[in-house]
């Protein structure tokens, strides 16, 4: 054999050997790699997650005792949104004293049980319109481009603001303006709002009837 022909071999064999190398390294990630849980599927156990919510609904039901710093509306609330943060929390990819001590027994599953009963007739449910928005009329760059003017959106991973308790809604404003929650988005969108104007941007959005209890 010729030297030439020796050095293709050879070097043939060190590119074979490197790609099995990196395709053992491709294994070994794909091992180590956990995808996200999806919202959809397996689909929810709406009477199942009934059970599991009456935790839930004593902070976060319409009629609940008021909390410091005070709880969302769970009621309607859109499930791909709730999936996401719920095991966002249970994972420590955002920080909660209250709930990331909740989160943390539930499987993906339980979250999409409770999600299914939580969006209870959220489809059926036309929103109660008004058409006061002067607040609205001063700038382009608000809420309504991802959240609507009704507060409900199009948009999966969004929450439903509409009925939301506005003090919530001011606590989830100034969580973002002062970086204790992180969102680019939304961390761009209160640069745009002054904070006099919080209250004013969550009465408009509590005043459409959505999340509330079950008729």
């Amino acid at each position: 054999m010729s030297r030439g022909a020796g050095s293709l071999l050879a070097l043939a064999g060190s590119g074979a050997l490197l790609l099995f190398a990196l395709a053992g390294a491709a294994r070994d990630a794909s091992v180590r790699y956990e995808p996200p849980g999806s919202w959809r599927v397996p689909a929810g156990d709406p009477s199942r997650g009934a059970q599991l919510a009456q935790t839930c609904l004593a902070c976060h039901g319409a009629d609940a005792t008021p909390t410091d710093p005070p709880a969302p509306r769970l009621l309607h609330q859109r499930p791909s949104y709730f999936f996401t943060a719920l095991t966002e929390y249970r994972d420590g990819r955002r920080s909660s004293s209250y709930m990331e001590p909740v989160a943390k027994g539930l499987s993906d599953q339980d979250i999409r049980d409770l999600a299914a009963y939580l969006l209870g007739d959220m489809l059926d449910r036309p929103p109660r319109a008004h058409t006061e928005m002067p607040i609205y009329r001063r700038t382009t760059r608000d809420c309504t481009w991802c959240h609507g003017e009704t507060g409900i959106g199009e948009m999966e991973g969004l929450p439903v603001l509409a009925g939301q308790e506005p003090a919530y809604l001011v606590h989830a404003l100034e969580a973002y303006r002062s970086g204790a929650r992180t969102s680019p988005v939304m961390r761009g969108v209160v640069r745009d709002i002054a904070p006099q104007d919080d209250r004013a941007f969550a009465d408009y959005y509590g005043r459409h009837a959505w999340l509330e209890r079950n008729k």
